[in-house]
């Protein structure tokens, strides 16, 4: 019996990891913006750890990377690399994702969201 209980945990773990996707892999690509304030454009997620974000008059590329669900956008000054923005993804289909942004504190921003689709 303990063996089976084992063996059904195990294929539920598995199944919960396999679920939850890899979060980087699953922005890369181009995807439309909308901001909580209105705005919108583009912003593509490229393979090579950058991003190109075209809002509006806001026409910037980062660097990025993804941990624990936390978006970090840098920038390279100096030869040193700088965290410039954080945001916690909250993706709540393959093709729909909402950015939260975080203050230094890692708190969101109250009203400070981006919503993406494909």
């Amino acid at each position: 019996m303990k063996k089976a209980q084992f063996s059904l945990l195990t294929v539920l773990v598995l199944l919960l990891l396999a679920a939850c996707g890899d979060s980087k892999n699953d922005l890369i690509g181009k995807w439309t913006g909308t901001e909580s304030a209105g705005g919108g454009g583009t912003v593509t997620f490229n393979d090579n750890d950058t991003v190109l974000i075209e809002m509006g008059m806001f026409n910037n590329s980062f660097e990025w990377t993804v941990e624990d669900k936390i978006l970090n956008l840098y920038t390279t000054k100096d030869g040193e690399q700088e965290l410039s923005y954080q945001y916690e993804i909250e993706q709540e289909s393959k093709d729909n994702v909402t950015l939260y942004e975080l203050d230094e504190e890692g708190k969101r921003v109250e009203g400070v969201t981006i919503k993406l689709s494909r």
